[in-house]
């Protein structure tokens, strides 16, 4: 996978400043054409019970100049090529347009907060994106201008977290990259285990057995990956697990597969992916299997 083209989803109003900073870093990093975009959404719409605004249009125009001229000056330090792109009308669908217009390879995006009842129900711009799977997605959680330096790559043996893998060695090509593998044994399955009486001793020779499976599994991603990186295996829930490495502080960038469009409605009720997302501290790689992306023509 190259990356050719970044879309960065700029919420002026929230002050993303980071979105923007990271987005450049990785444009820079990659040879990458960088799109910076941003919906304006505060136009009222029209309500025929009500007086229209007065002159809607002359709004849109300063409020447009002003979007224009932020992205621009976000840009200014920018040594790659840029492109502005400022529209009216909600965020999701201008992002979603331009990752097929321009075949984006990635978007940069900030991880959203809720504004109304309606982002509390149906979910933030960000999480509206992220249900699209169109392209691998970095969502931005810490304001740091330095190249990603510590990377885990979480392995589930799918190939969307080969996809992952793949992105983050892509886009951090100069990190240390540790490939993680959280092995759980489901409580109820321990529990039923031992009421058919078998020993704790087999029990934890089970678990061991499993363990080493997965590090053979794991040094047969590292090999196909053709990366120098660590491999580890660590027990219990993966979400638990993944969230804290994220907030130990000495992780940059947390990278995930997420199965496609079906499995991606699942977030919503709270996946790995989604805890990941709401507890992480770093930022957090989101990526499809390439058979899964919805990509237009170069």
């Amino acid at each position: 996978m190259t990356i050719k083209t970044i879309i960065a989803a700029i919420a002026l109003e929230h002050g993303e400043h980071q979105v923007a900073r990271r987005a450049i870093r990785l444009a820079a990093d990659n040879g990458a054409k960088l799109v910076l975009a941003h919906a304006i959404e505060s136009l009222p719409e029209s309500d025929p019970d009500l007086p229209s605004p007065v002159n809607q249009e002359a709004i849109a125009n300063v409020l447009s100049a002003e979007a224009i001229a932020s992205l621009k000056q976000m840009a200014e330090s920018a040594a790659v090529q840029t492109k502005i792109e400022v529209e009216c009308g909600k965020a999701d669908q201008l992002i979603e347009r331009l990752i097929r217009h321009h075949a984006a390879d990635l978007l940069v995006i900030g991880p959203g907060k809720p504004q109304n009842l309606r982002e509390k129900i149906f979910g933030s711009t960000a999480d509206r994106v992220v249900r699209t799977g169109l392209c691998p997605i970095v969502i931005v959680k810490r304001a740091i201008d330095e190249p990603y330096r510590r990377v885990i790559a979480a392995i589930d043996f799918s190939p969307m977290s080969f996809a992952a893998a793949q992105t983050a060695v892509q886009i951090a090509p100069s990190a240390k990259l540790e490939l993680i593998h959280a092995l759980e044994i489901p409580l109820t399955f321990e529990q039923a285990m031992l009421k058919i009486g078998t020993s704790q001793a087999e029990i934890d020779q089970y678990r061991q057995a499993k363990a080493q499976a997965a590090y053979v599994e794991l040094r047969s991603v590292r090999a196909d990956l053709a990366m120098v990186g660590k491999i580890r295996v660590v027990r219990g829930d993966p979400a638990t697990a993944l969230v804290r490495l994220a907030r130990s502080g000495k992780t940059d960038l947390v990278a995930l597969g997420v199965q496609g469009k079906n499995a991606i409605s699942k977030m919503v009720l709270g996946s790995v992916a989604r805890r990941v997302l709401a507890g992480a501290s770093c930022d957090v790689l989101l990526a499809w299997e390439a058979s899964l992306r919805v990509k237009a023509d170069r």
